[in-house]
């Protein structure tokens, strides 16, 4: 750009700018297309996954701990997988069933591309159905807390408590979300994959939505975060998610989960850039939970960066009202 208006104040005429122009924009487009061409493989699902069918496509998720009346189903954010949820699971593990999915569009599930709210509580219906998990303790991390607002909206008593972590379960439209659109092929799928495949952009995109004493990413942790945005079709679903607004319910919605026969519990980081720092409470009161608990130091990610902290929580939640829960044995 800065050779071109040397050249406009060196008097070279408009037609040979506009020349120049297109040879430069001809170069660029070239050069995308060429690393489009050279990254055209995407990468493969690991070996080793479990998947359940939950309706027209196959769920990826990972179970711990033995079978028990508490069976507990953490639902992760936007742009997570199960790996996301792991610290937390495997503390939960000795005392609490476990169990973690990824969301269709996320992670390693097959995309069929229903990106709605809607689609996202069927999905988790299902897959409780398929798990045979009956009455659980739903766990909505960020997104995921929108999942299982609309799942106990849409399924009254099949749940028997919610937690949201980092996530007040509204719905939102961020502004800029039709920016990815707007941006022309070759240069969005060039742009997404030099993102992607970049360990340093990726390690520094975490880091930054993690928040205050975060650990930092190890080279195999960065590669399992951005491998399943490589895979078949996963360029397309992201592309599709930024039309629409982030998974959640209304304001008046979210207030009739507000009920004595579902206990709620907030878990938020206390220094979670993502929200207002009056929406831990907002959130807590409309849900009909006590007032919210806080974890110093920690932004929006706190599952991953202070994940002892999550499942104390989550733990003493399920453990509190271990009494109202069903025998398992019993259904």
């Amino acid at each position: 750009m800065r050779r071109l208006l040397r050249l406009r104040r060196d008097g070279l005429p408009r037609p040979a700018l506009v020349l120049v122009a297109a040879s430069v924009l001809a170069a660029l487009t070239w050069g995308a297309q060429v690393y489009v061409w050279a990254t055209d493989s995407p990468a493969s699902v690991p070996a080793g996954l479990t998947f359940v069918r939950t309706g027209p496509y196959l769920t990826r998720f990972e179970a711990w701990g033995e079978p028990t009346a508490h069976p507990v189903v953490l639902v992760h954010g936007a742009f997570e997988s199960v790996a996301t949820w792991r610290p937390v699971a495997r503390l939960l593990s000795p005392t609490h069933q476990v169990e973690a999915y990824d969301l269709e569009s996320y992670g390693y599930t097959q995309r069929v591309g229903r990106y709605t709210t809607e689609a996202l509580a069927a999905q988790l219906d299902a897959f409780l159905a398929v798990r045979h998990l009956d009455h659980p303790v739903l766990v909505g991390h960020s997104l995921g807390a929108g999942v299982i607002a609309r799942f106990v909206l849409d399924h009254p008593g099949a749940a028997a408590g919610v937690v949201f972590v980092d996530g007040d379960g509204l719905s939102v439209t961020y502004p800029g979300t039709w920016v990815p659109g707007a941006v022309p092929e070759p240069f969005r799928t060039a742009l997404y994959r030099g993102v992607m495949r970049s360990d340093a952009l990726v390690s520094t995109i975490f880091g930054l939505a993690c928040g205050p004493d975060c650990p930092t990413l190890t080279p195999a942790q960065t590669a399992a975060v951005r491998r399943p945005f490589l895979t078949e079709g996963a360029e397309q679903a992201l592309l599709a998610l930024t039309g629409h607004p982030v998974v959640g319910v209304s304001a008046s919605e979210l207030g009739r989960i507000r009920s004595p026969l579902l206990p709620a519990l907030v878990v938020f980081g206390a220094e979670d850039a993502e929200y207002s720092a009056e929406a831990p409470a907002r959130a807590a009161v409309r849900i009909g939970a006590p007032p919210p608990t806080l974890i110093a130091r920690c932004g929006h990610l706190s599952l991953w960066s202070h994940p002892a902290e999550v499942a104390a929580a989550v733990a003493g939640f399920v453990d509190r009202m271990g009494s109202v829960l069903p025998d398992r044995g019993s259904l």
